[in-house]
C-alpha cells in the first residue's frame, strides 16, 4: 500500500467581479468612490489591462493590479497636474 502526502498551497485569486472587489477592498459604504477609482483604473495607461468586461454588466478586475493602482494613487495623490 502506497500513501501519498501532498502539501496544499493557497493560490491568490487573480480576477474578481466588481461587487466582490468592493467588499474585498473595503468600499461597501463608499460605492460611488469605488466607481470613480475603477473608472480611473480602466483608463490609466499602465493599469487598464487589469479591467475586463466579458459580459454586459459584469466587470471584473485583476486584484493584484488594482491593489498596485491604489498604492500608486496614494503615492501620487498630491502630484496631479494643475489645469490653468
Amino acid at each position: 500500500m502506497k500513501i501519498t502526502v501532498a502539501k496544499t498551497i493557497e493560490v491568490p485569486q487573480a480576477w474578481m467581479a466588481k461587487d466582490e472587489a468592493i467588499i474585498y477592498f473595503g468600499y461597501q459604504k463608499h460605492k460611488a468612490l469605488f466607481q470613480k477609482l475603477l473608472r480611473e483604473f480602466k483608463e490609466h495607461e499602465d493599469y487598464k489591462d487589469g479591467y475586463r468586461l466579458p459580459t454586459y454588466g459584469l466587470p471584473i478586475v485583476k486584484v493584484q493590479l488594482f491593489d498596485e493602482f491604489l498604492k500608486w494613487r496614494d503615492q501620487n495623490k498630491f502630484k496631479r497636474k494643475r489645469q490653468v
